[in-house]
């Protein structure tokens, strides 16, 4: 906003302040009276690191509550926050499509047949079981707001460095630019299928990351939502076995 001092335009300063709270889009100083209905919580996180709690519920919020709510000109990095919270929307949306009403859902599993895919990597190649026939390959799937994905990037990509003959593959739903944007800045150096929304699937209420390990007949050997050291320790012991078979 620009605002005239002593007949020179000057840009208004607004004070912005960090909310605690995020509920349906709008953001609140304290924790809001939110009306009845089916509530999920979360944490997000901006670039700087502050970190604002989501409460959402499948209610209408009334206009006396959104009348409390800060002004999005007013709040810290707001579109980053409200940017993390559509990435959120976008994943449930994806990762809950196969749950049933039991909760139960499909993933690749150890002992059968790797499901047909038909992928394309960030520089426009498509990937298909075909191109992977013959060869252990290993499927890793991400998405940016997973920081232990981002943690085990650069060591998934040791892997690579150790067994080059495999074939070593990421997968997320983000777009081939954002992308390389993360991958670069974590120094992953799989080859990366991008806008894989049918895998996300996979991930159900389990939640990333979600890593498989197929053998030379497309046959799964192994696969484990999560990570850590000890995951990790067994994923590789898993797929040397593979590839000297």
């Amino acid at each position: 906003m620009l605002t005239a001092v002593n007949g020179w335009a000057q840009e208004e300063r607004i004070d912005t302040v960090i909310p605690k709270y995020l509920s349906n889009g709008y953001f609140f100083r304290e924790m809001p009276q939110l009306p009845d209905g089916e509530m999920t919580m979360s944490k997000l996180k901006d670039k700087e690191g502050n970190s604002i709690i989501v409460i959402n519920v499948d209610a209408t919020l009334p206009k006396s509550l959104i009348r409390k709510a800060i002004p999005r000109e007013q709040v810290h990095n707001a579109d980053q926050f409200l940017n993390g919270l559509n990435i959120m929307a976008t994943m449930k949306e994806l990762t809950q499509t196969g749950v049933k009403a039991d909760g139960t859902f499909y993933y690749p599993q150890a002992g059968e047949m790797f499901p047909l895919f038909s992928e394309k990597d960030m520089e426009g190649n498509t990937w298909t079981n075909d191109s992977v026939r013959g060869r252990v390959m290993v499927l890793n799937l991400w998405y940016s707001g997973c920081g232990p994905c981002r943690a085990e990037m650069p060591i998934l990509s040791e892997w690579k460095e150790q067994l080059p003959d495999v074939m070593f593959f990421s997968a997320t739903y983000h777009d081939a630019e954002t992308a390389k944007r993360i991958t670069d800045k974590h120094h992953f150096t799989w080859t990366h299928l991008v806008e894989a929304k049918n895998m996300m699937s996979w991930i159900g209420t389990k939640g990333f990351p979600l890593t498989i390990v197929v053998d030379k007949k497309g046959i799964v050997r192994y696969s484990v939502h999560g990570t850590n050291e000890t995951t990790r320790e067994k994923l590789l012991t898993i797929i040397k076995k593979a590839e000297t078979e």
